[in-house]
């Protein structure tokens, strides 16, 4: 009885062991696979209950050999919690900074090509008609400065328009990202489920849905809870996006509220997604907010423009003596350029007050003037300044932007690097337990050779 307690306890521990070692081998060959987390084999003494006559609950017969069967997946479900809110932080300001720094690249400013230089040169046209307003050349080259300049109003707003277009198309596409992980998730839900209700744990499996989890919280305002039964309930906003097997579908629709871009919804019940974090907050509100507040800015600079300028060389003459031309058409920047029939016929740029007076140059000073105007938000701002502080109030955001993106960049880095200290594989961690296994291995053999040397020496040896 007792030689063959003693071979059970050996064979026990061989396997127990042998586990070990599958373990860490299984952690060392993962070490380097984005979401693993680390397994732990807990060994355990092994207890039997005492025989008839012993003691209720008295354990009895130590010494029985050491219990595997618990494989521990090393997570913190807090630390989970907290990353996830700090990747959707992360994931929102990075948008919202990317796309502005875009915004910022196409106004250009300070530069010797932006519109800053270009109503620049516009403005001194008009002083070199001044100068000399009978002059040919001097009016080809404010007709020429004037199509400069709404060349200038006409290719930043297609640029603002084409990225707003781009960001909506990163919009479109994150509909199919939210349901391949809702769908894979779902699927994750039902192996877990039923893997472990058997009292084993999933730890791969697992390990595959946190990842999918990090995921969808860059994506967007995701929470989730975990049910008794393993799977988790996950949640976009106030909505429910996967529950047990099942996934919500998302799907794209024509956005009423901002003509020509999409916005996704949930199809079984048309709901609209909740756009308030993660990487689909910060494209909505570049697409629908940032950037269209620098174009409305940009077409009521050229509006302004338009009506200030065509006002004063209305009524103004030019050296055929025509007058009630205007010099630029359009309504914004879209639209803006110089008349086509002053552009034909330089003579007609109205620099005179007066008919049958080439020389007089009153007409053309007061439309030069109109730069030192208070004539926008208002009339408290000049047409340079209105500019000038667009594009400063652009500066402040993306600057704001970077820094909000920075700071929740570092708070997700340093919970990230907990998240490993506590899941992350340590190779020289492992290869220790990789020894310590082995040679408890070897021990465990031993005893089981030792224990066949006693047998063959009762069975073989001694004499009956």
């Amino acid at each position: 009885m007792g030689m063959s307690v003693g071979l059970n306890t050996a064979i026990l521990a061989l396997r127990a062991h042998q586990l070990a070692v599958d373990v860490a081998s299984h952690n060392i060959a993962n070490a380097q696979s984005p979401g693993y987390s680390r397994q732990r084999v807990l060994l355990r003494p092994l207890v039997i209950p005492g025989g008839p006559g012993a003691p209720a609950g008295l354990l009895a017969n130590p010494g029985a050999g050491v219990d595997a069967r618990d494989l521990h997946r090393v997570r913190d479900t807090f630390l989970d919690f907290q990353a996830r809110q700090a990747l959707g932080s992360a994931s929102q300001w990075q948008t919202t900074a990317a796309a502005l720094q875009r915004t910022e690249v196409t106004l250009g400013e300070p530069s010797d090509t932006g519109l800053s230089a270009a109503m620049s040169q516009f403005w001194g046209g008009w002083h070199d008609v001044v100068n000399t307003p009978e002059s040919p050349a001097a009016r080809s080259s404010l007709i020429n400065a004037g199509s400069a300049l709404a060349s200038r109003f006409k290719a930043m707003r297609s640029d603002l328009v084409s990225q707003r277009g781009d960001l909506d198309t990163q919009v479109v596409d994150i509909a199919r990202q939210v349901n391949d992980a809702a769908a894979e998730i779902s699927g994750l839900n039902v192996q877990i489920a039923q893997f472990e209700a058997g009292g084993a744990q999933a730890s791969d499996l697992r390990d595959r849905r946190d990842v999918l989890l990090d995921g969808l919280a860059k994506l967007g305002p995701m929470t989730y809870t975990e049910q008794t039964d393993n799977t988790v309930t996950v949640f976009w906003g106030s909505h429910t996006l996967v529950q047990a097997n099942t996934a919500q579908n998302v799907g794209v629709q024509a956005d009423p509220g901002q003509p020509g871009m999409n916005r996704l919804y949930f199809t079984t019940d048309s709901a609209v997604l909740d756009t308030s974090g993660g990487k689909l907050g910060g494209l909505t509100n570049a697409r629908d907010v940032a950037i269209p507040g620098v174009i409305a800015k940009l077409d009521a600079l050229a509006a302004g423009l338009i009506t200030s300028i065509n006002g004063a060389h209305s009524s103004g003459f030019g050296l055929d003596n025509s007058t009630g031309n205007a010099f630029l058409t359009g309504t914004e920047a879209a639209t803006i350029g110089v008349d086509p029939v002053v552009a034909g016929s330089p003579e007609k740029v109205a620099a005179a007050g007066s008919a049958n007076a080439a020389g007089d140059s009153a007409k053309a000073l007061a439309i030069a003037n109109l730069q030192l105007q208070q004539l926008m938000s208002g009339s408290s701002q000049t047409f340079d300044e209105y500019y000038g502080n667009a594009v400063t109030v652009l500066g402040a955001d993306v600057a704001q932007a970077r820094n909000n993106a920075d700071g929740a960049a570092l708070v997700s880095e340093h919970i990230e690097r907990q998240r490993q200290s506590v899941s992350g594989v340590n190779i020289d961690e492992e290869v220790t337990n990789l020894n310590m296994s082995q040679h408890a291995y070897n021990a465990s053999a031993r005893v089981i050779t030792t224990i066949d040397q006693m047998l063959d020496t009762l069975i073989n040896r001694t004499a009956v």
